[in-house]
């Protein structure tokens, strides 16, 4: 039997359309929501001003097109061709629409770079342009972003070119400073979910990757309507894992960013690393930047002290800042004072003319050397200057008498006296009572303006510390003399030097040095949440603290900002100078006070820098930590005791269950004490850290062992003091270990040799002579 065809026609099944369907509306929204949360967290990151629902409405339509263009089939085979033409069309849209287009970019531009300034403090320029024309520029970017995901997610769900497109934008806002809503970017995670869910499933596609949005939505609202109550608190762990990761990745976009710029962003390294850059005090958690060199350091003489480089100096304190001086009234004061040119300018110098005054009448040759400071990548807001320096009435001095300004891109040449050598001249003549002439005239004046300005105390807060200092001043007795009212130079010096050794010791004995510490809670004053709550922090608690004990006790003081270079990293040069380069770990805060016919002098009152950590510091840590052990282990213990009366009526395994419980709380205070303990050590022997760190470390607990076997508590090793009082009780060989010693612990503190491991093995030894010598005594 033959069968004759005369026709065939296909009938689509109506559960086939249906699924077509629903393939199509799932695409178009997995590509409009991936559109949405692209451009809403960029617009969001960066403030960037538009009509957002106009760029709404647009990326709906092209959505709808691209998702139509990748699921029509009778464009198959000719979809390449039609993508062609889409892109000539688009030429010939931004061709006739350059001008807007043009304007549209400039407009999101300033955008990140206001951004980029305020978060690097940098310096770029934005661009001139008049504003408009972002919803055109941006409409053209959501046509070409909806076109590329299109691609990758409405034919086939791909998810990792998906991730090709949005990784590099998020990555690049973040290096610019962007930082998205949590809107944007919890819509951004579940779109993420959904095309990574619709990818692994080649039978179910779109059904499975919308059923985990779902259940992940199901999951997430719920948990986050429950957690919300405790968004504003901080997990101090957390939050300082974060500002570390945070802190490392600042640093690898500070050395980019200026580079792919053309050298014409210059970022604020101070600022950026959450480090000592200005007054501000406590606006960050921690600092953590190394690595960047700040200043190169050259001087015509070898360095015989520490070379201090001023740059910022605040004067006023708010309980969160240290702010400049008034300005217009030290320009008022001066107008009675024998000052020349720039009054400010004048004052500045003072210290310097008054050195080479007494030089050279006495017919004594000029010993003042010259230093040049050049700015690699500091801040350059201010000039950094070293104490008893010569400046040219080129400079800008703020605050009146406070810091000096920063001039231009050239280095800084300055004549200036060492501390020391002018230390010695002002008290020789000080105490001879030569202290007649105009340049010491001028300097009485200025110390009566200082010792008005620079004892002042907010009348509000600090209340504790009022009163501690208020007794101590009584017991002391300073300020009274009996002398009378007219005290004669030396003898203020003399008070204010007992003064500063018990400031000092204050602070090392009850604060300890610690990078890694919270930023200042709203509300609180800085002074006394460092002093009496956290008592943990660096340069810039200790020099605020000080600053505001010194004007209590009745020493004038300021606070001062910049960086310390030890005389041991400099070397020299093969042209008779010697040169160091200062990173950004040589940022430094610390507090200089008035000292009578001297003028400004620096005090130094950070542990951190000396390693002056005192015994009854280290007592008093332990003996907290030991408080809320002691605490947790009874209530431990009462949990249990109940636990096991509960069960007792449940079981008749009484005995069994309490032998089991005390077992486990056994254990459980064993676990502690050994965990606290291998913590102790770790941090005792640094273990975990890089070899600087180590040798830090090993170099602090050896400082502890010497201050418990007896040695002075102001011993520092700056000048040498602690390695002498090793080599004198037998730990180390001979002057060779003890320079070899003194060049390793201040390459750890403020060098940039990068240190080795044989390094920290030298130090860990010395660590431990000095540990089994202590033990026999």
């Amino acid at each position: 039997m033959e069968i004759l065809v005369f026709d065939t026609s296909y009938v689509q099944d109506r559960k086939e359309k249906n699924i077509g369907k629903k393939n199509f509306l799932f695409s178009f929204l997995a590509l409009f929501l991936s559109g949405f949360a692209l451009v809403g967290g960029v617009i969001s990151a960066f403030s960037i001003s538009t009509v957002f629902w106009m760029l709404a409405v647009g990326l709906a339509a092209f959505s709808l097109f691209f998702t139509w263009f990748y699921l029509d089939q009778r464009l198959d085979g000719k979809r390449f061709l039609a993508g062609l033409g889409l892109v000539v069309l688009l030429g010939g849209f931004c061709f006739f629409w350059q001008d807007s287009l043009i304007r549209g970019f400039y407009s999101v531009a300033n955008s990140v770079i206001r951004k980029i300034n305020q978060v690097y403090a940098g310096n770029l320029n934005t661009l001139e342009a008049s504003s408009g024309g972002t919803v055109l520029f941006f409409m053209v970017l959501i046509f070409i972003i909806t076109g590329i995901l299109g691609a990758f997610m409405v034919k086939e769900q791909k998810w990792l070119p998906v991730l090709a497109v949005f990784f590099p934008v998020f990555a690049l806002t973040a290096a610019a400073g962007g930082r998205p809503g949590s809107m944007w970017l919890y819509l951004l995670l579940m779109i993420l979910l959904l095309i990574f869910t619709a990818a692994r499933s080649h039978l179910m596609g779109w059904k499975c990757g919308a059923a985990a949005v779902v259940i992940a939505l199901a999951v997430s609202v719920p948990a986050w309507c429950i957690a919300r109550p405790l968004s504003g608190t901080s997990i101090p762990q957390l939050s300082k894992a974060g500002t570390r990761i945070q802190s490392r990745f600042l640093q690898s976009l500070w050395q980019i960013l200026p580079k792919i710029s053309g050298g014409n962003l210059n970022l604020s390294i101070e600022g950026v690393g959450g480090g000592v850059e200005n007054g501000t005090l406590g606006a960050v958690d921690g600092y953590f930047f190394t690595g960047v060199d700040a200043l190169k350091v050259t001087c015509s003489q070898k360095p015989e002290e520490t070379v201090y480089l001023k740059g910022f100096v605040g004067e006023t304190y708010t309980g969160s800042s240290f702010e400049p001086g008034d300005g217009e009234s030290f320009q008022d004061t001066v107008l009675a004072w024998k000052t020349e040119g720039d009054p400010s300018v004048y004052i500045q110098n003072l210290p310097f003319l008054r050195m080479m005054y007494y030089e050279t009448t006495a017919d004594q040759p000029v010993t003042a050397a010259q230093i040049t400071v050049e700015n690699k990548n500091a801040n350059t807001q201010y000039t950094y200057v070293p104490y008893n320096a010569f400046l040219n009435d080129n400079y800008q001095i703020y605050g009146g008498d406070d810091y000096v300004g920063g001039q231009t891109a050239q280095d800084d040449i300055f004549s200036f006296y060492w501390r020391d050598a002018y230390k010695e001249t002002m008290e020789g003549y000080r105490d001879g009572e030569k202290t007649d002439g105009v340049l010491n005239e001028t300097e009485a004046s200025y110390r009566a303006y200082c010792s008005t300005r620079d004892l002042q105390v907010p009348d509000q807060g600090l209340e504790q510390l009022k009163k501690e200092c208020a007794e101590k001043k009584e017991e002391e007795h300073w300020g009274q003399s009996d002398m009378g009212d007219v005290r004669p130079d030396w003898d203020i010096a003399d008070e204010y030097e007992q003064i500063r050794q018990y400031v000092v010791k204050r602070l090392v004995s009850q604060c300890s040095y610690e990078l890694d510490v919270d930023k200042l809670p709203e509300g609180q004053d800085f002074v006394e949440t460092f002093l009496y709550d956290t008592k943990e922090g660096y340069s810039m608690h200790f020099a605020a603290a000080a600053t505001m004990m010194f004007r209590m006790l009745g020493v004038p003081a300021r606070y001062v900002v910049g960086y310390a270079a030890p005389k041991e990293i400099f070397t020299a040069d093969g042209e008779g100078n010697y040169t160091a380069v200062l990173e950004d770990s040589n940022a430094h805060a610390w507090v200089e006070i008035y000292q009578p016919f001297l003028g400004w002098t620096p005090v130094e009152v950070t542990p951190g820098m000396e390693a002056e950590v005192a015994e009854e510091a280290d007592t008093d840590v332990q003996d907290q930590a030991a408080v809320p052990e002691e605490e947790t282990a009874v209530e431990e213990r009462e949990d249990q005791g109940k636990g096991t009366i509960i069960l007792g009526w449940l079981s008749d395994h009484f005995d069994q269950i309490l032998i089991a419980g005390a077992s486990v709380l056994f254990l459980a205070v064993c676990g502690i004490l050994f965990t606290r303990l291998r913590k102790r050590r770790r941090s005792r022997l640094g273990i975990g850290l890089p070899p600087s760190g180590r040798v830090q470390a090993l170099y602090r607990s050896t400082y502890q062992l010497l201050i418990r076997a007896g040695m002075p508590k102001d011993y520092t090793e700056t000048e040498g003091q602690v390695t002498k009082y090793l080599l004198e009780a037998g730990v180390l060989t001979g002057p060779d270990e003890a320079e070899k010693m003194k060049r390793l612990v201040l390459d750890a503190n403020y060098g940039f040799r990068e240190l080795t491991k044989e390094d920290t093995a030298f130090m860990e030894e010395i660590y431990r002579r000095t540990r089994k010598k202590k033990n026999r005594n």
